[in-house]
């Protein structure tokens, strides 16, 4: 039996709700690791109050990665 956290987590950051600025900023990040160069910044922090979305947001960005 799935635990109803990871049944409906967010699979995409289109899914995650809210922090639209984070998400563009979290994809252009992630999209940076694409080309010949590594990105200057290669750590991306996430932190915050428990329950905000950290986890799932970083799950649905390695979902969207591949």
């Amino acid at each position: 039996m799935e635990d109803w956290t990871e049944k409906y987590r967010p699979r995409t950051l289109d899914e995650v709700i809210g922090n639209r600025e984070v998400k563009i900023l979290l994809r252009k990040w992630a999209s940076s690791w694409n080309s010949n160069t590594p990105p200057k910044k290669r750590a991306v922090i996430l932190y915050g109050k428990p329950g905000i979305g950290k986890t799932s947001s970083a799950i649905a960005l390695a979902n969207e990665c591949g």
